[in-house]
């Protein structure tokens, strides 16, 4: 599963970089810091997943990211009702709701079953 949230991840960072091409970037404050967030998110996350020796501390602030990414995500959807029909758009949405939803439950769920070695 930890191979799955890295590849969603690096096909969100991808898609989003593609729509920033094609679309131009974001012009009002909470919409740049959606994109950031949008871009800066899957790059800590597959980081906090390549390295073996990240702590709890950074799979915590992953998930955590992860989870505000999420929310941000209900809420772009939802003010920016009615959404635009162009190609990719379903897909683009998918990839951004289930990305963070797989690398958050990754992310605890390796934080969870870890357990300290005997000394």
């Amino acid at each position: 599963m930890k191979s799955l949230a890295i590849l969603c991840n690096v096909v969100l960072f991808t898609f989003t970089c593609f729509v920033l091409v094609t679309d131009g970037a974001p012009t009002k404050a909470p919409y740049i810091i959606f994109t950031l967030m949008l871009l800066m998110t899957p790059v800590f996350t597959v980081f906090v997943l390549a390295r073996r020796v990240a702590g709890n501390g950074a799979r915590r602030a992953a998930a955590i990211c992860n989870v505000l990414l999420l929310a941000f995500v209900c809420w772009v959807l939802l003010d920016q009702y009615p959404h635009p029909s162009d190609p990719g758009f379903n897909e683009y949405v998918v990839t951004v709701v289930v990305t963070p939803v797989v690398s958050a439950v990754v992310l605890l769920r390796g934080r969870l079953t870890r357990r300290p070695s005997a000394a």
